[in-house]
């Protein structure tokens, strides 16, 4: 066997191991949606079930099931998350856009040590800017309100925003701006027509990141959000968990269609996606 043909197979059985530590919650949580209550912690495990249980799904979805019903609607968890994840997401790009568009043409004093800092600030958990974030919250009046949790997702998107965007105005030749100027056009204008559909790919790997980080958002959520009827999907699982009992069905059900969303705008924009995180990476 030649040493490239070995390498070749090391790298296969790498991916399969990463892909299956990846896959194989997903595929543990789908099936344990699916059985029945008495078959989740059986002795010996039950990978598959004797047969298909749905009575969580339609106790989630608020249909005729022979679960209790439920205390708070979970298409207001749905809504609240949907109306989170794509405000944070329209606003981490209006920042980090022109951001990363400066630092890649204009030189300016402290540019090094600007980068340095957004670097920093994506090792910094959550969990360290939620008293900072909830005293200024608190002085502004907008705890308990949709803006606290966009603000501070926006927070942790944008540094991982303009770092990803930074290289991918970089790669757009500065002739191309140039001749735009040289025809009248102005600098927002060449951005918004000719600089910005060029770096398409970047701005949709910046966009899914977004909107998966405020999608799953928890800490931020639980700390400025007190109002049940304001709560994302992220605080929407903890109904399922009592003082005494924890309807795991249930509750893997519910994590399956909060899933959904996720996975789907990653099948249908991973091409842009990976694109838009390896640019630049390469000349």
């Amino acid at each position: 066997m030649s040493r490239a043909r070995g390498e070749s197979y090391l790298r296969l059985i790498v991916s399969i191991i990463a892909a299956a530590i990846y896959l194989i919650p997903i595929f543990w949580m789908v099936i344990t949606s699916l059985k029945p209550a008495a078959e989740i912690f059986t002795k010996p495990l039950i990978v598959f079930p004797t047969h298909i249980e749905l009575e969580s799904y339609k106790q989630i979805l608020g249909l005729p099931s022979n679960k209790p019903a439920l205390l708070m609607n979970n298409f207001v968890f749905f809504k609240n998350s949907l109306i989170i994840a794509l405000d944070t997401t329209m606003l981490t790009l209006i920042l980090a856009i022109p951001a990363a568009y400066a630092v890649s043409r204009f030189r300016f004093r402290g540019k090094t040590s600007f980068l340095l800092f957004l670097l920093v600030a994506q090792m910094l958990p959550s969990v360290l800017l939620v008293i900072p974030l909830f005293v200024l919250f608190k002085f502004i009046g907008v705890i308990n309100t949709y803006m606290s949790v966009i603000l501070a997702d926006t927070a942790l998107a944008v540094p991982f925003a303009i770092i990803i965007l930074r290289p991918t105005f970089a790669q757009i030749p500065k002739e191309i701006e140039e001749a735009a100027w040289i025809d009248g056009g102005t600098r927002v204008q060449v951005l918004w027509y000719i600089v910005l559909p060029l770096v398409r790919a970047g701005m949709v790997a910046v966009g899914v990141f977004s909107f998966l980080t405020a999608w799953g958002e928890f800490v931020f959520a639980l700390s400025f959000l007190q109002k049940t009827e304001l709560q994302p999907v992220s605080i929407g699982i903890f109904q399922f968990v009592g003082m005494y009992k924890v309807q795991w069905d249930s509750m893997m059900a519910f994590s399956t269609l909060v899933a959904i969303p996720a996975i789907i705008a990653f099948m249908f924009l991973q091409r842009q996606f990976i694109s838009g995180l390896t640019v630049g990476s390469v000349k």
